[in-house]
């Protein structure tokens, strides 16, 4: 199996230009996707993951509001993967422990009490059974003893107090003989604290933290375990960690101590919350989520006389204990009237409106995969924008009252993902609640038109 692509290079759109073309006085177009010509085709031979996804090169972006990304130097991951091992580890305990930056810790020979940890719930439960629980009922906190290493003394390690990791390093003893116990566990494993696990956008940023971690400690994230280091209840999102790794485990399930020959701390800041600009793994960590769904294999789309325009729709669902009534804001109030007109303008274009968190998780990545224009209100849902395939749109409406403080987060996803990315914003007056809000069936219908028209032509 094989691949040819042309490495891509994004440049700054002129959005004056595109909304003189458009009609329309408040889009924003960002990017587009143009070849290099003094770049060769670069071919890739499929046999290992890692050999199939080219480098990101570094680009510099600005938009008309703001900086898109922050001067950050994120020192733990590219010094993980750019530099040698002995530069950026802080071994201790003869081996047993290694501190990087204070962002990923690893212990060898580790035993996991499960005992010494709080929590009001265990997690798992069915939504409806905890409804109610606060955030704080969903988290775990862990006693000294809940982790064990051989060391004659622990280091000094600074942490955040609002860290959990500043918790997991106080959770730590030493011991100073050979474990004797009879549960033993040769295979790789991290723990992960989840905060919004119904969320896809967050959700997203923490399988990435996950899958980053993993890849920077020269491991394989199919053959890793996950242990969830939070009691939240089941989530329709929950399946995207088996999908990715090995074996899941929910530490509230856990009743005997565990013997790890290595187990790692997942990074809990990524580059991603922190807008690093180049970040690394973003089309490895795409392509495992597409094989973990079916059997594709292609990155990339290619140019199509039929287009697949998927609409996600935002209405009121219960995600979480802390929202019985299941009510979101930022609805499209005349989905139909827009439906309509979208079909009546494209009768070659597959136009797909769908609640799309009603899906499981695993046929929603397959719509996204197949899907090369990604429209809808400002919300969660749009995370998928993360997982389109290179060349593809995502279009994001947002109320007006947005205007005032732009919310970069899905540009950003758009970025990462080789994607194009358009903007609009309500001239509708801002209402308090932006429960409800009016799009006039025009504007999708320019904008998809306008990416529909580009398709081909990059």
């Amino acid at each position: 199996m094989g691949m040819m692509r042309t490495s891509p290079e994004f440049h700054l759109y002129n959005h004056q230009l595109l909304k003189s073309r458009l009609e329309l006085g408040h889009v924003q177009n960002i990017f587009e996707i143009s070849p290099l010509d003094n770049h060769p085709n670069v071919r890739y031979n499929v046999k290992d993951i890692r050999n199939i996804v080219p480098d990101i090169r570094p680009r510099t972006v600005k938009t008309p509001e703001m900086k898109l990304f922050k001067k950050v130097n994120h020192d733990v991951i590219f010094g993980l993967q750019n530099k040698n091992w002995t530069e950026w580890e802080d071994r201790h305990c003869s081996g047993n422990f290694y501190n990087f930056k204070g962002s990923i810790m690893l212990m060898n020979n580790v035993i996991i009490d499960p005992l010494k940890k709080r929590s009001v719930a265990k997690g798992g439960e069915d939504i409806q059974s905890v409804i109610g629980h606060t955030e704080k009922d969903e988290e775990v906190t862990v006693q000294s003893g809940f982790f064990n290493i051989l060391c004659k003394e622990l280091p000094k390690v600074t942490f955040r107090k609002r860290s959990h990791f500043y918790n997991w390093f106080s959770g730590i003893s030493t011991r100073k003989g050979d474990y004797d116990g009879n549960s033993y566990d040769s295979t790789f494993a991290v723990l992960i604290r989840r905060g919004d696990y119904a969320n896809l956008y967050w959700t997203l940023m923490e399988l990435f933290n996950t899958y980053l971690t993993i890849r920077l400690l020269g491991e394989n994230p199919k053959t890793t375990d996950v242990i969830l280091m939070d009691a939240h209840p089941a989530g329709k999102l929950d399946n995207l960690w088996s999908i990715l790794f090995g074996n899941v485990y929910r530490i509230g399930h856990m009743k005997k101590k565990r013997f790890h020959k290595k187990l790692a701390w997942v990074l809990p800041d990524g580059p991603m919350s922190q807008y690093v600009q180049n970040v690394p793994f973003v089309e490895e960590f795409k392509y495992a989520l597409y094989q973990g769904v079916q059997n594709s294999s292609s990155l990339y789309h290619n140019c199509t006389e039929s287009q697949k325009v998927t609409f996600i729709l935002r209405k009121d669902y219960v995600a979480h204990p802390r929202n019985p009534k299941g009510k979101v804001q930022r609805k499209l109030s005349n989905e139909k009237e827009i439906m309509d007109y979208l079909v009546q303008k494209f009768p070659k274009a597959h136009i797909h409106a769908i609640q799309i968190d009603l899906l499981p998780i695993e046929e929603q990545i397959k719509l996204i995969y197949e899907t090369t224009i990604l429209i809808g209100i400002h919300g969660a849902g749009l995370g998928h924008t993360l997982l389109l395939r290179s060349g593809s749109t995502m279009i994001e409406l947002f109320p007006s009252s947005y205007k005032r403080s732009p919310n970069p987060h899905f540009q950003q996803f758009a970025y990462w993902a080789d994607v194009h990315y358009d903007r609009w914003y309500s001239s509708s007056p801002a209402q308090k609640s932006n429960e409800w809000v009016y799009v006039q069936p025009e504007v999708p219908f320019k904008i998809i038109n306008h990416a529909i028209d580009r398709f081909c032509k990059h």
